[in-house]
């Protein structure tokens, strides 16, 4: 994947780099490997323009997934060692350096500016020269924020020195802020603070050398056995299933009353056998506990399947169960997908057994996959209906401090969940339920916290209003859409909706050509848009709802050039046929529910 872009970019890049973007997030949320098992690299450069291939002999070579790399003299004996964290696991490792000699030479410098020379206090952007008499060549280092992905390296600039090197006495320090200044009475083998504008190098108190063992981690063999316990319980969305006479039930209606674990099985799975014939035993523990078991087949899922209801119920008596079951359809199965995904950032397969504990109201609050202990499941029964605080501290392995009062929750990725499932009911369920706990006037967008309430509903009731409108409900798309701008005036998303939605409704109630004209002048004030095809023909469109055909017909014009240039034949056909309706006196009419851009 390509640098973020830096400068203003054409839509078509942006939007080539966005949906890179995306497709990598992806691969992360399905578990794939960046590197694809390739072993690290580390190369020594060799002074005359090559670079030697080191990474066996450093013992870097390891096919670990790496992310950050710490550069740093961890054990304080005068060469650098390394810190690397990675995607798997083991998540952090310490690379101690043993590779020079005891009597390699080296020297470190920690820096301070002065801000009131315009350099920052720890001296970031500054650049550290080493005065060699007789050097052929500048030994010179300058002082980052930031080293690579995810990492910074320490503030120390840190030389090697060979053994012609070990003589020098003074440095030359360009100063963030541009003054140049030197210092000296400087002695190889120690490390020493420069302080800007004192002119004189004072050394740094030796520390204690630190003694490492170096050990082998034992590493877990690959599962998908694993327990998930929510942070945060998610409202299950309509959940139905078929018992073997073919009658539909719903666990909604049974979370009403008592909690529901919900097991999900397969006649050819020798586990999911073992797990049922322990929920059975168990059964007694369960009702005093206030748990509905739930076990469902997914066998007739399968392509080829021939295993009938009357199968699949002889073998879960077989199996030894003989509590509440049937079958699993396709529809709970990819509704429980659309669960894990929205409480689950790695997910890309559920294997069988997999469980769900609902707690009572219909709340998810914990997944298994795999099999699970009854004792796990009755222990996690007994954390459910706490405080928010307990739920979070069930959900950890360790303790540790959470984040979330600086990362609100977002109830957009939750509906955006169900809406790429297909679940629009759900998805505006959930935004509805949002708004009845954080509904608020719009608030002082000078304000920080409000503002950001402000962003928060305004992209709510956006979302609503998009839901609306693949519902073909256009009175409440309008609704949503006007009430997301008293928030936010300046969406460009929501001001392109809504000046489309006015200016080619198929309802009289609806449509208003200067009303979509307003919001599209408006829309087209904004910086970097000027030619994207895409908004471009939302003013048209506009336009000729207003009655102003010959500016809609310049902007179609515009706009099939714009496309033309960039070779998007396709697209620029839409228009041309927009242009010849425009050029006959007739505005824009979509049918509800058509795509919009």
């Amino acid at each position: 994947m390509s640098q973020a872009p830096e400068t203003s970019r054409t839509d078509e890049e942006r939007d080539s780099y966005l949906s890179a973007f995306a497709e990598l997030a992806q691969r992360i949320r399905n578990g794939a490997s960046f590197s694809g098992r390739e072993r690290h690299c580390a190369f020594l450069n060799t002074g005359q323009g090559s670079f030697a291939d080191i990474s066996a002999l450093s013992g870097f070579g390891m096919p670990s997934d790496g992310r950050g790399l710490a550069v740093t003299d961890w054990d304080h004996d005068g060469d650098l060692d390394l810190w690397l964290s990675n995607r798997s696991a083991p998540r952090l490792q310490f690379l101690q350096n043993r590779i020079p000699p005891p009597e390699s030479g080296w020297i470190s410098f920690r820096l301070q500016g002065d801000p009131s020379r315009n350099c920052p206090r720890d001296g970031i952007g500054s650049q550290v020269e080493l005065v060699l008499p007789g050097a052929g060549k500048r030994r010179v280092k300058t002082l980052h924020a930031g080293n690579g992905l995810m990492s910074q390296s320490s503030k120390c600039l840190h030389f090697g020195l060979g053994s012609k090197e070990r003589n020098l006495s003074t440095v030359r320090v360009r100063w963030a802020g541009g003054m140049s200044e030197e210092f000296k009475g400087i002695a190889a083998g120690h490390r020493w603070r420069l302080v800007q504008g004192s002119g004189q190098a004072l050394p740094t108190p030796a520390r204690e050398k630190i003694s490492l063992s170096p050990g082998k981690m034992p590493l877990a063999l690959p599962t998908e056995v694993a327990r998930i316990r929510l942070s945060q319980p998610l409202k299950i969305p309509s959940l139905t299933y078929l018992d073997f006479n073919g009658k539909e039930r719903s666990i909604n209606q049974l979370a009403d009353q008592n909690a529901v674990f919900l097991n999900l099985w397969a006649t050819w799975c020798a586990p999911c056998a073992a797990e049922l014939e322990e929920l059975e035993k168990a059964r007694s523990e369960f009702a005093e506990a206030g748990i509905e078991i739930v076990a469902l087949n997914v066998d007739q899922l399968g392509p080829d399947s021939q295993v009938t209801p009357s199968k699949a119920s002889a073998a879960l008596r077989k199996f030894g169960f003989r509590g509440a079951g049937g079958l699993a359809e396709e529809e709970l199965i990819s509704r429980l997908e659309q669960s894990i995904l929205a409480s689950v950032y790695r997910h890309h397969r559920m294997p069988v057994p997999v469980s769900f504990l609902i707690d009572r109201g219909g709340w998810l609050s914990a997944i298994y996959k795999g099999p699970v202990e009854v004792g796990q499941i009755l222990a996690d029964r007994r954390e459910l209906g706490k405080s928010p605080e307990a739920a979070l501290a069930a959900a950890v392995p360790f303790p540790g401090t959470w984040a979330r009062s600086h990362f609100p929750g977002d109830p957009m990725t939750i509906s955006a969940a169900s809406l790429e499932g297909g679940y629009r009911k759900e998805a505006q369920t959930t935004l509805l339920e949002y708004l009845n706990k954080h509904q608020a006037p719009p608030g002082n967008p000078e304000v920080p916290e409000e503002r950001t309430r402000n962003m928060q509903l305004g992209q709510v009731y956006f979302q609503l209003g998009e839901i609306a409108r693949l519902e073909k409900q256009q009175v409440e798309a309008r609704s949503s859409y006007l009430t997301s701008l008293r928030y936010n005036k300046r969406q460009l998303p929501v001001l392109n909706r809504l000046a489309w939605l006015l200016a080619t409704s198929s309802d009289p109630a609806v449509r208003d050509g200067p009303g979509a004209l307003g919001y599209a002048t408006f829309m087209m004030q904004a910086p970097g848009i000027a030619e994207n095809p895409g908004l471009l023909g939302t003013l048209a469109a506009a336009q000729a709802a207003a009655g102003n055909f010959p500016a809609a017909i310049e902007t179609t014009t515009r706009i099939i050039g714009i496309l033309e240039s960039r070779q998007a034949n396709p697209e620029a056909e839409i228009h041309r046929k927009r242009l010849t309706l425009f050029q006959q006196g007739n505005a824009l009419t979509i049918t509800p529910g058509q795509p919009a851009p």
